[in-house]
């Protein structure tokens, strides 16, 4: 019976600390949401569902598994940030800086990536089905196993967006640069690609069926 109790005890333990483990830093969570600032944070699996986060600064936090469904991430800055299988469905980041960030498996189906830079970022497995890529800079990244199913460049859903650092007028916002990109195995079905610079990327195994490469440059 002692046996058995401290087996138990010692299960209960294990199912703690593991848990522990997947949840956000009480502290770093509450910094962010009384200052919309916490670089380098611990955010692992916080719930940010549905939340103004408009220009929050995250730059080398830790968000893997996070839940951001849905969240204004507008100029959010996630500099070399760790979003890895964070879900960012139908969550808007207009102008967010994602450069360098881990962006493996994360969820991006419907978001709205309008002038986002993602230089150098991994998006590995990322799920980008139906979002909306115009004038994102996804220089040199690495899209490998990607699934940019019915990608779209849209302004029609902007509405009156207001940018900290101004408007949207002057913006470049034909095309996404796609330049030297790692797009090994993605499937591209259904994108509209359309304008978009795609000078040094690698297309190895890609689906291209009903892609707009109309204009695009290869």
């Amino acid at each position: 019976m002692k046996f058995l109790t401290y087996a138990a005890a010692t299960l209960l333990i294990a199912i703690g600390v593991a848990t522990s483990a997947r949840a956000e830093n009480p502290a770093h969570l509450k910094q962010l949401l009384e200052t919309n600032s916490c670089q380098g944070c611990d955010l692992t699996g916080a719930q940010l569902e549905g939340l103004d986060l408009n220009g929050a600064n995250l730059q080398n936090a830790n968000l893997s598994g996070a839940n951001l469904k849905g969240t204004n991430l507008n100029e959010a800055n996630f500099n070399r940030a760790i979003l890895v299988e964070a879900d960012l469905e139908n969550t808007s980041l207009i102008a967010a800086k994602l450069h360098g960030a881990d962006l493996t498996r994360t969820n991006f189906s419907n978001a709205n990536l309008t002038l986002a830079g993602m230089v150098i970022a991994n998006l590995q497995d990322a799920n980008l089905r139906g979002a909306n890529l115009v004038g994102a800079n996804l220089e040199s990244a690495d899209l490998t196993g990607a699934n940019l199913q019915d990608v779209r460049q849209s302004v029609t859903n902007l509405g009156r967006v207001q940018l900290q650092e101004g408007s949207l007028y002057g913006y470049d916002i034909s095309g996404v640069n796609l330049r030297d990109t790692d797009l090994t195995g993605t499937n591209l079905s259904g994108a509209d690609l359309s304008a978009s610079d795609l000078a040094g990327a690698n297309l190895d195994d890609a689906n291209l069926l009903n892609t707009n490469l109309m204009n695009a440059r290869r």
